[in-house]
């Protein structure tokens, strides 16, 4: 009882200075003084005895892309553009809890929306809090996380952190984990709702509707031996009507992920993973209704690696099922086939860094077999080079616009085409880290004619190609200091 009532008051402190931050932001008042004030705010609301920690995170990235994530015409320009990361992390912990509150500022430079004449100020809307929550402490393995935090599980294929973006992604939720390493046993739910309480109706209220009402996990692993673990993953999710606000749909995604010698990052040898989900229930539609839901996703990989991961090699393959439209039948016709990959960090898979696939529109709902070859070799213990390869294909049948003699659709060919990614990193220090990345793709006629780059004639003979080369070249500078440690005393 002590614990909660003393957790009741942190979180209150929490809320005051949340108060003040919002106050600022909504009169534009939010400056650098401001930032700092909030910070000093913070530390001080927490009590002097425990251990506070205060790190930071600065990522800076630059990038000259010629079709990311949507290709381009060849007489189109490069753009080059740069964003920024910026993070105070607070960390404070005793026996019975702990304590995380980020604060963000995230920003693309050049896209700030209050400037003068002689230069830029600010942005009203790139700072902000990423993470705030409490965990406390419920036994020798259990405990209970609440407010905005941090998911990443199996490989980030369905909740992830998302950490390409420059805001990130994070989750106002409950997390509740048994993590009991002895007996390699780890046990996490996590639960979390989005409701707008600006109606006082008790229906259902959601702000933005295009993203998720509601998503909740379970997810259960466990260690068997020293090379090989197993896990259930459960994800339920909720969408609502686009036009009735009471309508909820859910569906649920099932998945069982089994991983050999993983962890064992420094022996020679062979690895491999096996990823295999199916997803079902009701989806919602754009501009109201819905319709059953039947996918599926599968991951296979296996790959060798030498002693000290000083060279690792791996193949694989990626299915993400569609919709076939060649398929007549009436009950086929009115289900959603195409794989839902809810908040999975899509950018390290599905084609490559390029992007083009995280989205089943990208393929025209005709789902993605996406064969991929990765390798990375250390140079030394600060230099590193990583080069990947992807087959991109689609997994259904799906029909062109055009027809042929007999009058029937033509269907797309189902090749795509290849995509390449090229990555140096190099760790400068501890703290400190750089890394030049470049990403090719070379569409095939069949993804040329998807994305609108061909025209045929009558006979369905190309008259026209306008694509481009599609690329992108970026560096990265990621900077992680750490400012005060209660832990280290002199």
């Amino acid at each position: 009882m002590i614990i909660l009532i003393f957790a009741v008051i942190i979180i209150t402190l929490k809320v005051v200075v949340l108060c003040i931050f919002k106050t600022l932001l909504l009169t534009n008042k939010l400056d650098m003084k401001n930032f700092t004030l909030i910070t000093l705010l913070l530390l001080f609301a927490l009590p002097s005895f425990g251990q506070l920690k205060v790190d930071g995170l600065f990522r800076t990235r630059m990038a000259m892309q010629h079709g990311y994530r949507n290709p381009i015409a060849k007489d189109i320009d490069p753009l080059f553009a740069a964003d920024q990361r910026s993070r105070i992390i607070l960390n404070y912990k005793k026996e019975k809890y702990e304590i995380r509150f980020t604060l963000q500022d995230a920003r693309v430079w050049g896209a700030e929306d209050m400037y003068n004449a002689t230069g830029l100020q600010r942005s009203s809307y790139a700072l902000g809090v990423y993470e705030a929550w409490v965990e406390l402490k419920l036994s020798e393995f259990s405990k209970l996380r609440i407010g905005r935090q941090e998911w990443r599980y199996n490989a980030s294929r369905l909740l992830s952190h998302r950490g390409w973006w420059t805001t990130g992604l994070s989750y106002d939720a409950l997390l509740y984990k048994y993590h009991n390493k002895s007996k390699g046993l780890f046990f996490d739910l996590g639960i979390s709702y989005n409701n707008d309480m600006k109606s006082g109706t008790g229906g259902y209220v959601n702000a933005f509707p295009d993203r998720l009402k509601t998503v909740s996990f379970l997810n259960l692993k466990k260690n068997i031996g020293q090379k090989f673990n197993a896990t259930l993953n459960v994800v339920l999710s909720g969408r609502q009507d686009d036009v009735l606000e009471s309508a909820l749909y859910m569906k649920s995604t099932e998945g069982i992920i089994l991983n050999y010698n993983m962890n064992k990052k420094k022996e020679a040898g062979i690895f491999g993973s096996l990823s295999a989900y199916y997803q079902h229930g009701t989806q919602a539609l754009k501009n109201g209704g819905n319709s059953k839901v039947s996918a599926y996703m599968l991951d296979i990989q296996l790959g060798y690696r030498t002693n000290n991961e000083k060279l690792s090699v791996s193949m694989g393959m990626e299915l993400l099922s569609g919709h076939d439209q060649s398929n007549t039948d009436s009950i086929y016709k009115n289900e959603t086939h195409t794989f839902d990959l809810l908040y999975g960090g899509c950018h390290p898979y599905y084609g490559g860094q390029m992007d083009y696939f995280v989205t089943p529109a990208n393929t025209m709902n005709g789902g993605l077999m996406d064969p991929y070859l990765r390798t990375k070799f250390k140079i030394n213990k600060k230099n590193s080079i990583q080069f990947n390869m992807f087959l991109p294909m689609l997994a259904t049948n799906v029909n062109t616009k055009r027809l042929d003699a007999s009058g029937n659709p033509v269907l797309f060919d189902k090749f795509l085409g290849v995509g390449a990614d090229l990555c140096y990193f190099r760790n400068i220090s501890k703290d400190v880290k750089f890394k030049i990345a470049a990403s090719f793709f070379n569409m095939s006629n069949s993804y040329r004619e998807m994305r609108g780059f061909l025209t045929f004639d009558t006979n369905n003979a190309i008259t026209d190609d306008n694509s481009g080369v599609q690329y992108m070249i970026y560096t990265m500078l990621t900077i992680t200091p750490s400012f005060f440690d209660s832990s280290k005393k002199k």
